[in-house]
């Protein structure tokens, strides 16, 4: 891997891969959900949803058939700390993937009819979130744990601040987020730098300067538990417990991501063994530890029969604490470790994830350099650095949300 800059100093990484002659490019931005407010929440997925539509210079239909006569295909990629537009493609039709992704990042039309379109299909997906009791249980949470911060909402947004968004609100966010000041040019693939570097300049150095993006301040904090329980309209019942937890550039970061694979990540862990091998208590049973730019959570999630709401909670409260007391034993460390290493390489064999991940890095401030050194910090991770850092997540006071359909 390697980078270097436009002459509109964009920045480029770069990795020259072997094999098939593939090439993923991608054009990320941070400002993302991250710097959302409570009244235009959902705005970074519909600006770079619109921006896939059309251009000012190609309608749908000859955008579309610009991108199928190269086999290509375009998506976005909108999560709460990056959005940005992808696109893959055979490596000896590069410039003209360039020049068309550098047409949808410049000149979006973002045309009045597939916006109110684009709205209705968001307001379903919305909708439809509610028929999910996990989905339900997790949005509850985030507005309880982030309050009115900009995590606080489903990346897609909420109801009432889709249907206000505007043309106008499109085209100021397109210009905070998509502008040189900004963006990330993220590449891999079986490609010469030399016909890369040449297309990117030719096509992005075009694009002007603008307002920096500005990471928001998070001031979140629980002086005390907060337990929420909801009537559902589901026949059963779903928890949704979490501790506040750091973000991605703490110290315990690494640590915290081998916990949740001891405690929640996989079909041997301590909570699925406990819970639903051991106890029966539930049918499905995990952890995770969303990797987040400012604060995130480390939360524990439950679906079970609505009369084990009382023990499953008692059981995990002593898992919890038999954690934060007794060290795991070096084969169970060993066994994780193997496990995470395992995922984490399957998960970067296509140029679409690698160029993805180094992307993410570099957007959240880790450098694109560390997603090759990532598996070195967790083979470092001790059963001591996991007690510590266990105890010091375990120790904040929880949110929990509880879904219970007999609650009156």
């Amino acid at each position: 891997m390697e980078s270097f800059t436009l002459k509109n100093n964009v920045k480029v990484i770069f990795n020259k891969t072997n094999g098939v002659n593939v090439v993923a490019l991608k054009v990320l931005t941070p400002v993302s959900v991250i710097n959302e407010a409570s009244n235009n929440a959902g705005i970074s997925y519909i600006t770079s949803k619109l921006m896939e539509q059309s251009t000012k210079k190609r309608s749908n239909e000859i955008l579309a058939n610009d991108i199928e006569n190269i086999g290509a295909e375009l998506y976005n990629d909108t999560d709460y700390d990056m959005s940005g537009l992808s696109m893959t493609f055979l490596s000896e039709y590069f410039d003209k993937a360039a020049e068309i992704l550098s047409d949808v990042v410049l000149n979006p039309a973002f045309s009045d009819k597939e916006l109110s379109f684009e709205k209705q299909n968001i307001i379903v997906a919305l909708n439809s979130r509610k028929d999910s009791i996990g989905n339900t249980a997790y949005d509850e949470f985030i507005k309880s744990f982030y309050r009115k911060m900009s995590y606080a909402a489903p990346v897609l947004g909420a109801n009432e601040t889709v249907q206000k968004i505007s043309r106008e609100n499109l085209e100021q966010w397109h210009k905070y987020s998509y502008n040189a000041s900004n963006i990330l040019i993220s590449v891999a693939g079986n490609i010469d730098k030399k016909v890369v570097k040449e297309s990117l300049e030719k096509y992005f150095s075009l694009i002007p300067d603008g307002i920096k993006f500005e990471k928001p301040v998070f001031n979140i904090k629980h002086s005390e538990p907060i337990k929420k329980e909801i009537k559902g309209k589901f026949n059963q019942a779903y928890i949704y417990l979490a501790f506040p937890a750091p973000d991605v550039s703490d110290t315990d970061f690494v640590s915290i991501k081998v916990a949740n694979a001891v405690l929640g990540g996989r079909m041997t862990s301590r909570l699925f063994v406990e819970l639903r091998e051991k106890l029966g208590l539930a049918y499905e049973v995990g952890a995770v530890y969303p990797s987040r730019r400012e604060m995130s959570y480390f939360a524990i999630y439950i679906g079970l029969d609505k009369k084990n709401i009382n023990l499953t909670l008692k059981k995990i409260d002593e898992i919890l604490k038999n954690f934060c007391t007794v060290k795991i034993s070096e084969q169970e460390l060993k066994d994780t470790k193997t496990y995470m290493n395992g995922l984490y390489i399957m998960d970067r064999q296509t140029v679409n994830k690698q160029s993805y991940y180094c992307g993410w890095r570099e957007i959240v401030g880790q450098g694109y350099e560390y997603d090759a050194e990532y598996l070195q910090d967790t083979d470092k991770v001790s059963t001591t650095n996991i007690l510590d850092a266990a105890n010091k997540i375990f120790s904040r006071y929880p949110v929990t949300i509880i879904i219970n359909p007999d609650l009156k």
